[in-house]
């Protein structure tokens, strides 16, 4: 195949805006903020396992509290009938038994209210929990979503720098003889780079330094004649100023 030399130097241009945009796809998916984020991965979920496991707690003192409570108020209604009762009763059988009464209710408020008071203990430590749970947790999250915005950032700006290279290679790719490219985007697919610059004896595609024969055989082409690197098959641009 031939082409101008003006052809096969814009194929450089070419190869350097493939190898532009392959490191900038590759920065885009390992940006170390990915890193960062991945490594709260295990920080998250126990922070998250330990604000559950306080809400849990703390439900149950809560419900728990609210259920001593209600038995202490029904405790307190039955006092004031039975006294209201004693205190118009007339019968003595009868006023003895509301007597043994109130002092059974008696008992039972008093072991309600110390029951009242450990449950309260135990609450005041379940929600001191539940606090230090819920800071430790938005913590994290905070510090998620401040990486997360890194990464949407780093994200936009690396997206507008491909998109830019992109609609540049476009325009190269326009300018080049439909086959060349054809062969190129051929090259590049096998064997990963699909074209290279023929460096004094070096070849950039291989960076290795051809032999005598090799490179007289380069150097007796015609300028508008193909030529190829000898280790990997790529094109190779003869450019004289260098």
């Amino acid at each position: 195949m031939k082409a101008s030399p003006r052809q096969q130097r814009l194929l450089l241009d070419l190869q350097q805006l493939d190898n532009d945009l392959a490191r900038l796809r590759r920065k885009r998916k390992t940006l170390p903020e990915r890193g960062e984020l991945e490594g709260l991965s295990g920080v998250s979920a126990e922070a998250r396992d330990r604000f559950m496991r306080a809400q849990r707690e703390l439900d149950t003192q809560n419900a728990e509290l609210e259920r001593v409570e209600s038995d202490v108020a029904l405790v307190q209604q039955r006092r004031k009938r039975d006294e209201d009762l004693l205190a118009v009763s007339t019968s003595g059988k009868e006023a003895q038994a509301l007597q043994a009464e109130l002092d059974t209710l008696t008992r039972r408020k008093s072991e309600l209210e110390d029951r009242e008071l450990e449950i309260m203990e135990i609450q005041e430590r379940a929600q001191a929990e539940f606090d230090e749970a819920s800071r430790v947790l938005a913590g994290v999250d905070a510090r998620r979503a401040e990486i997360q915005s890194r990464i949407d950032d780093a994200e936009r700006s690396l997206d507008r720098e491909i998109a830019s290279h992109a609609e540049e290679r476009g325009g190269v790719s326009a300018e080049i003889q439909r086959d060349l490219v054809e062969l190129y985007e051929e090259l590049r697919g096998r064997i990963g780079i699909g074209a290279a610059r023929l460096r004094g004896n070096v070849s950039e595609a291989s960076n290795m330094a051809l032999t005598p024969a090799e490179l007289s055989d380069l150097r007796s082409a015609a300028p508008d004649e193909l030529v190829f690197c000898p280790g990997t098959g790529a094109i190779l641009v003869r450019v004289e100023e260098d």
